[in-house]
C-alpha cells in the first residue's frame, strides 16, 4: 500500500521516523511519505533508516500557507532535504513556532487553563513544538476528553489559547519546494473552505498558476462526492493526483487508508514517480 502524507515526532506526530517505518512496514505500506510541519529536521532519520530496507521513502514537507479564507497547506514530495534555502526558511519557522508556544500558554493562563510548559517541550521530544503538543497536555491534565474536543473548546480562533501562526506565501514555498526538487501538491483541498466546486476551481487555477503541480484528491477529510470533483479537476488541469492518511497517530488516523475500509489508490504513485 501507499501513504504520501504521515507525521513524525519531527513536528506533530506520536512516532519517530524510524518508527513510523516500521509501522508502516508492519500494516504492509511499502510507499509512505514522511511530510512533517513546517520542518524537515526527520527526514535525515526516515531516509537513512529506510535505505537498508525494501521499502520506499519519499522526503517530504507540509507547509502551513497565508491563506486567507480556510487553512491551506502544501505538501512538498521528493524534496531534498539538505537543499540549505529550504533548511533556513525551516529553521526560522520552527523559532517562532516556538516563541509562538509560549504566548499560547499565556493566553490559556489568562483563561484560568493552567499546564507547565515544561510538559510541552517534553510532549514534543525535541521535534517542532505545535498546537497538537500543547492538546495533548491539556488532556493529560483532564481540561478535555481528547484531541478533537481540545480544538473545539481551545486554541482556535475565539477561544482560549489562540494565537495566530506565521506562514509562509504560497509563491515562497511553491519555489522552495522546487528549489529542493520537489513537487508541490494541495493537500485535503476541502479545508480551504471554498462555498462550492466552481469557486474552488477558480481557486485551483490561481494555485497552478503560482506553480502548484498536484492535488490530493484522497483524503479523509474529503467526502466521495468531493474525491470525484477533485479527481475531475486534476484530469481537466493535467495535476498530479495525491492521497494520503495524514497520519499522527493519535487521530484516529489509518495510515494506508483514506476511509477506515478504502486503502489510497496504488496506481497514483506511478505517475508521481515519474514526475519525481
Amino acid at each position: 500500500m501507499i501513504d504520501l502524507h504521515c507525521h513524525t515526532t519531527a513536528s506533530d506526530g506520536i512516532k519517530t521516523p524510524s518508527e513510523l517505518i516500521d509501522f508502516a512496514i508492519e500494516k504492509n505500506v511499502g510507499i509512505l511519505a514522511v511530510t512533517d510541519h513546517d520542518t524537515v529536521s526527520g527526514l535525515e532519520e526516515a531516509v537513512n533508516y529506510a535505505s537498508g530496507k525494501d521499502f520506499v521513502l519519499i522526503p517530504g514537507i507540509e507547509f502551513s500557507i497565508d491563506y486567507q479564507g480556510g487553512s491551506f497547506h502544501l505538501v512538498g514530495l521528493y524534496i531534498d532535504h539538505l537543499y540549505t534555502p529550504l533548511i533556513e526558511k525551516t529553521l526560522h519557522l520552527q523559532d517562532v513556532r516556538d516563541k509562538r508556544i509560549y504566548r499560547i500558554i499565556d493566553d490559556l493562563e489568562k483563561h484560568g487553563i493552567e499546564i507547565p510548559v515544561e510538559d510541552v517541550l517534553n510532549e514534543s521530544a525535541g521535534g517542532a513544538i505545535g498546537r497538537p503538543h500543547v492538546a495533548r497536555v491539556l488532556v493529560k491534565h483532564g481540561y478535555a476528553n481528547n484531541i478533537n474536543e481540545v480544538f473545539k473548546k481551545y486554541l482556535v480562533k475565539g477561544k482560549p489559547g489562540y494565537v495566530r501562526k506565521e506562514r509562509i506565501k504560497l509563491e515562497e514555498a511553491v519555489s522552495l519546494i522546487k528549489g529542493a526538487g520537489g513537487i508541490s501538491i494541495i493537500a485535503h483541498p476541502v479545508s480551504l473552505n471554498y462555498k462550492n466546486i466552481p469557486e474552488f476551481e477558480t481557486i485551483l487555477k490561481g494555485f497552478i498558476d503560482a506553480g502548484v503541480e498536484g492535488i490530493e484528491a484522497y483524503s479523509s477529510m474529503h467526502k466521495t462526492s468531493e474525491i470525484n470533483d477533485f479527481l475531475e479537476l486534476a484530469q481537466k488541469y493535467n495535476l498530479i493526483i495525491s492521497g494520503g492518511s495524514d497520519y499522527h497517530g493519535d487521530k484516529d488516523e489509518k495510515i494506508g487508508y483514506y476511509f477506515p475500509t478504502k486503502p489510497i489508490p496504488y496506481e497514483i504513485y506511478d505517475r508521481i514517480k515519474s514526475h519525481s
